[in-house]
């Protein structure tokens, strides 16, 4: 299922273009100014709108920034808090809002999704040496070593099949997973992002066409991990755009926790509500 006809969005980031300058900063190159004033000429011209609801002017509305304020709970077998966190409900301008992002090109949308999943990551406590006791979790934003682990956490994206990367033109999770590890550095936890989960032979599928049991089958022991002697003894937090069935999340924490990889829990952008997501 693909989003309905909406206004149009770019791919490229307003506040950084393509060669990597941002807007307001002068370039190297001639290439890099020409990038940069295309950019600043193009969205005057075809303002875009909202990635939930199309309202001019904004990347993502105060409205359906507040759609991704919350903090879903799931069940997520095999993670040390055993939970699995989700800023929002797949429904509505948050669903518009993912697809736009996701399937359409819509990488503005980085950054502030990175900031609903970090957020929500430090209001869960997953960020804390706390999630083992049975202590209320505390974010881990003060400096203080009592609180830190030995070396940072590692956030883990969830991995996307070949060709859907090569449709969308990037890996998005990893994308949106950088930017959330640098929002939690600038609160002072010790945060980084490695890339160990990655899929073999599984063909691009829409989740929303999929039963558990489907999705379950579909990738049944097709995710590795690339450097298992990396992620022995890491603490690590596996990131996800949607939670569906749950199959993908439980396929990664398994292959992270065979390696000997801690695996604290896990978060996403959104998780759908039916009665056989778990």
């Amino acid at each position: 299922m693909t989003a309905p006809p909406r206004r149009t969005t770019w791919p490229v980031n307003r506040a950084a273009s393509r060669s990597g300058v941002p807007l307001g900063i002068r370039p190297d190159s001639w290439r890099a100014a020409a990038v940069d004033a295309f950019a600043m000429l193009r969205d005057l011209i075809l303002p875009r709108g909202c990635a939930g609801c199309d309202m001019p002017d904004a990347v993502l509305c105060p409205s359906c920034t507040d759609d991704f304020d919350h903090d879903l709970a799931r069940p997520m077998p095999g993670t040390v808090t055993g939970l699995a966190h989700a800023c929002a409900v797949y429904t509505g301008a948050a669903r518009r809002a993912i697809l736009s992002w996701k399937d359409h090109g819509d990488e503005e949308c980085d950054e502030p999704f990175a900031r609903r999943l970090a957020n929500t990551a430090m209001r869960s406590g997953m960020m804390s040496d706390d999630e083992t006791s049975g202590r209320e979790s505390r974010p881990l934003v003060s400096s203080s070593s009592r609180n830190r682990p030995s070396q940072p956490i590692v956030l883990v994206p969830a991995p996307s099949s070949r060709a859907s990367m090569t449709r969308r033109g990037r890996w998005h999770m990893r994308a949106v997973a950088e930017r959330t590890a640098a929002i939690l550095r600038g609160h002072g936890i010790a945060v980084e992002v490695r890339p160990w989960c990655r899929t073999v032979n599984v063909a691009a599928k829409s989740v929303e066409t999929m039963s558990s049991a489907q999705r379950n089958a579909r990738i049944r022991g097709n995710i590795v991990v690339t450097d298992p002697a990396a992620c022995h003894n890491r603490t690590a937090i596996v990131v996800d755009d949607i939670i569906t069935t749950g199959a993908t999340m439980r396929q990664c924490v398994g292959a992270l926790t065979d390696q000997g990889a801690r695996v604290v829990g896990a978060l996403a952008l959104a998780s759908v509500q039916r009665d056989d997501a778990a």
